[in-house]
């Protein structure tokens, strides 16, 4: 008996690598073979109706059986103690997520990849956007029109004292200072010196006529330009952005085109505009993942979510194994068809992001490594501990996977699967409901 005790956590730890093997499998796949995101999503979806199955009744409703059987409780209390457990450990997954994603640990997720990704868009479209909130032409078009203008936006760079436009030129673009110092002169006569975060040229964007004076740069300087030749095919395919243009042009008077754009606030165009900022090109989603893997992605913040979202599942495997006559696999099953999808998508984000393949796969084969520590201190303290701390113990590791799985894998089969992943859903679901009774 004593050398099987000795034994019990080796093969406890065995289990969990079998069930976290398939995170380098993924890993590996993600990094060489690049499957389809629907073919991706399908998988996904199968192992998120597994998990579902082996939560509720592998995990959830075992356990309640097994606290009343072991304490004489009433069905209500296991209840409770189930639910308190699962609430703690969504909570702490919420929580500890929400830590982890600002520390650079969201490239583990797909899902959280895309999220963050629109984040930073919208963080930096706001610098932009404030500016724009100033400029009373260009408040006065609609905020919902905003995220398209903002693809008209480019970066031009100007050495000291050259000239960005003269007086006589046609209006061509609309420009924001980022910064630098820029001279409104006419004839020698200095009209403004403008700094930072402020605009000229405004009217080009309406118009077209020709400059009253000229620009020029007083030191280096980084502006933002809007074309007017961009402006006007976004025109074309924006009735209500065309519509307000034409109305404006109509008043074409400073002073009612002031009145026009008051009509709301500044910080609620502002905030209107931000929220309508909801899409990822493929070039922003590319240059926002380098830019993002240069600074951000912190391969010690990946890992530590990658720790969080798989230590709980092998605690739970390494808790339940007595023996292999007595272990079911339905749970192993299930844990192991989830991470594969979610290794192919996340090894492949982590590319993009400029981390070598060699570190992509130290991080997951780690994981891996770690899940089977976890797995036999489950087994050596909560296989023969008090049913109350084992219940609660796996309650809460339930409440993590559960907020895992609908935090991040569900609404990530759906994105890429479309309605196709509810039938998914439902044949891993039945299939882990079948294990159940074999």
């Amino acid at each position: 008996m004593q050398s099987f005790d000795l034994i019990r956590p080796l093969f406890a730890s065995l289990m969990a690598i079998l069930a976290m093997v398939s995170l380098i499998i993924g890993a590996l796949i993600g990094l060489y073979f690049k499957p389809s995101h629907k073919i991706n999503a399908v998988i996904m979806a199968f192992g998120t109706g597994a998990l579902i199955q082996a939560l509720a009744i592998e995990l959830a409703y075992q356990s309640a059986e097994h606290f009343i059987h072991q304490t004489h409780s009433s069905g209500l209390t296991a209840w409770a103690v189930i639910a308190g457990g699962f609430i703690a450990g969504g909570v702490m997954y919420y929580t500890g997520n929400k830590l982890i994603e600002k520390k650079g640990g969201a490239m583990r997720h797909i899902a959280m990849v895309n999220k963050f990704l629109l984040d930073k868009k919208r963080e930096e479209s706001k610098e932009i956007l404030e500016t724009l909130s100033q400029v009373d032409i260009i408040r006065a078009l609609p905020p919902e029109e905003m995220h398209e203008i903002l693809a008209c936006v480019e970066l031009q760079s100007f050495q000291k004292n050259e000239t960005i436009f003269s007086a006589g030129d046609v209006g061509d673009a609309l420009y924001l200072i980022r910064d630098g110092t820029i001279r409104i002169q006419n004839n020698g006569n200095v009209l403004a010196d403008l700094q930072s975060g402020q605009t000229f040229g405004e009217m080009a964007l309406l118009s077209g006529e020709v400059r009253m004076a000229s620009a020029i740069a007083l030191s280096g300087s980084t502006l933002m330009k809007i074309s007017k030749e961009k402006f006007d095919e976004l025109m074309q395919e924006s009735p209500a952005l065309r519509n307000a243009v034409e109305e404006l042009n109509a008043q074409r008077l400073m002073t009612n085109v002031i009145a026009a754009g008051k009509n709301i606030s500044d910080d609620k165009w502002e905030k209107i505009a931000v929220d309508q900022i909801h899409l990822l090109t493929a070039a922003e989603r590319r240059n926002l993942l380098r830019e993002h893997g240069k600074g951000g992605s912190k391969p010690f913040a990946i890992f530590l979510g990658a720790l969080m979202d798989g230590i709980p599942e092998s605690i739970v495997i390494g808790a339940s194994f007595v023996s292999m006559a007595t272990f079911q696999f339905t749970f192993l099953a299930a844990v192991f068809v989830a991470n594969l999808p979610e290794a192919i998508g996340s090894a492949i984000a982590m590319k993009e992001a400029g981390l070598s393949h060699k570190k992509i796969l130290t991080l997951w084969s780690s994981l891996v490594l770690c899940g089977a520590i976890a797995a036999v201190l489950g087994n050596y303290y909560l296989t023969d501990a008090n049913p109350l701390l084992i219940t609660i113990t796996e309650a809460i590791a339930g409440g993590g996977i559960l907020a895992l799985v609908a935090s991040v894998m569900m609404p990530e089969a759906y994105e890429h699967g479309g309605t196709s992943v509810g039938l998914a859903t439902i044949l891993g679901f039945l299939s882990a409901f079948f294990f159940s009774f074999i």
